[in-house]
């Protein structure tokens, strides 16, 4: 924006004065010309007391054509003039109408005087409908308190400048709506005071990229961290998985509680293991395998694993489940770890009853609603905003990792995850996810008839046909 109110104001600046320069050009000549006649007059009334009478003719003919000498000249340097003046008030127009950022002027006691089209567009108003408002009404409202203190110490020191350097500014548009600006101030002097001309550009669009490739670097630092603990578990994850697999195969002895526990623990090496690889998959920027999956079975899957504390009835989990829904082309281990860690978070948030709904997506043909709910302390809205970052956390031991990585697979399916909370009433978290009827992409990846469909990586280990606890 800085290069383009450079240009645009010393253009229009340059015209203004221009314009000014022509405004003064013909009091000035006209004033040169009667100083000029009147002298003229004197010297021939002194040169005809001096000439014979029969002189007077040649007078009057000599002064005809000075006259008519001095009218064309003049006729003709008042024409220049006006074009020039009409040009220059043509230029400055076209740089006010035509310029990509919006103008607003504004007087010494902050009414507004004039908008020019971009300007209308940003603000959503009609110029008729600002001109004579004071500024404020396109300052937000937390900002009023300190607009006037800094719009009056301006106009005591005018300068063109950056407004807000170094601070965040916002403006407002006619439905309250706000969006992150870039403000030039710069100050023109009229015949009726001083005016300040602020150059007005929306850049929510380029805080908004500037935002994603932070965020991309960030996940570029944390692929490589996910990547080496994922490396790192493998080796251990295959030991435990080995000798538990022999401890089952060798020693027929063993009670049927430990070999119910064993199977349990065999069981969750196996997920630590589908966890890793799809951490390998984040590292490498890449989704995992996804294979056409029921988001019930999931729900129930999750409940299975996290559904131990319910025992001792200080946290009840209720289900409420669409069978009708169809499948979603989806990565098994990704969602399911997505509903263990909102659901581990009600739990840590101190909820007494979570549950747990799907559901078809109210409006979206297509799509089906997940929600998890608690009747937890809820959340502040001052940190809504903020869940969803890499690193940020509420717990004393939370890494902040759990919800943004929630964030990304629910993304990466092609859905979106969103939160609601009222405080002292709990949260609910939805996430909205494509269903196989309604994605042509999620058939696309459905196995050809006859083809045995994928499944997904598990390590070598024995199986058990009964659930894990």
């Amino acid at each position: 924006m800085a290069r383009n109110d450079t240009s645009n104001n010393s253009a229009q600046s340059a015209a203004l004065d221009h314009v000014s320069i022509a405004r003064g050009y013909p009091l000035g000549i006209a004033l040169f010309y009667v100083v000029g006649c009147f002298i003229w007059l004197a010297i021939c009334v002194r040169v005809l007391s001096l000439m014979p009478p029969h002189a007077w003719a040649l007078n009057v003919c000599v002064n005809s054509l000075l006259v008519y000498l001095v009218v064309s000249h003049y006729t003709k340097r008042i024409r220049i003039l006006d074009a020039a003046q009409e040009e220059a008030l043509a230029r400055a127009r076209g740089y006010f109408e035509s310029s990509v950022e919006g103008i607003v002027s504004v007087d010494g006691a902050g009414m507004i005087r004039q908008l020019n089209p971009r300007g209308q567009e940003l603000f959503g108003y009609r110029e008729e409908e600002l001109v004579g408002q004071p500024i404020e009404v396109l300052v937000p409202q937390r900002f009023l308190y300190r607009h006037e203190a800094h719009r009056d110490a301006f106009f005591k020191a005018p300068k063109s400048r950056m407004m807000g350097r170094g601070m965040e500014v916002a403006a407002r548009r006619k439905d309250g709506s706000e969006f992150s600006a870039e403000i030039s101030l710069n100050v023109v002097q009229t015949r009726r005071g001083k005016l300040v001309i602020a150059f007005v550009a929306d850049i929510s669009e380029r805080l908004g990229m500037e935002r994603e490739a932070r965020r991309n670097e960030t996940v570029g630092a944390l692929a490589a961290v996910a990547a080496g603990v994922a490396h790192e578990l493998n080796n251990p994850l295959a030991v435990m998985a080995a000798r538990i697999e022999l401890m089952l195969a060798v020693d027929q002895d063993l009670s049927a509680q430990t070999r119910d526990d064993l199977m349990v623990l065999q069981k969750n090496i196996e997920r630590a293991s589908r966890i890793s690889h799809s951490l390998l998959s984040i590292a490498r920027q890449r989704p995992g395998a996804r294979y056409a999956m029921d988001m019930n079975v999931a729900v129930e899957e999750a409940m299975l694993i996290v559904g131990a504390e319910a025992k001792g009835g200080v946290i009840r989990y209720e289900t409420k489940l669409d069978r009708s829904l169809p499948e979603v082309m989806g990565e098994p281990t990704g969602l399911e770890q997505v509903l263990i860690n909102l659901i581990l978070n009600a739990r840590d948030a101190g909820a007494h009853l979570i549950r747990v709904e799907t559901a078809p997506a109210p409006g979206r043909a297509g799509q089906l609603r997940l929600s998890v709910s608690d009747d937890g302390p809820g959340i502040k809205s001052d940190v809504l905003g903020k869940l969803f970052q890499p690193f940020f956390t509420t717990k004393s031991k939370g890494t902040g990792l759990g919800l943004w990585l929630s964030q990304r697979i629910v993304r990466d399916h092609g859905g979106s995850i969103a939160v609601e909370s009222v405080a002292g009433k709990g949260t609910t978290f939805t996430i909205t996810l494509p269903t196989i009827d309604g994605s042509s992409a999620g058939r696309a990846k459905l196995p050809g008839r006859g083809e045995p469909p994928a499944a997904p990586p598990q390590i070598s280990a024995a199986r058990s046909n009964r659930p894990g606890r």
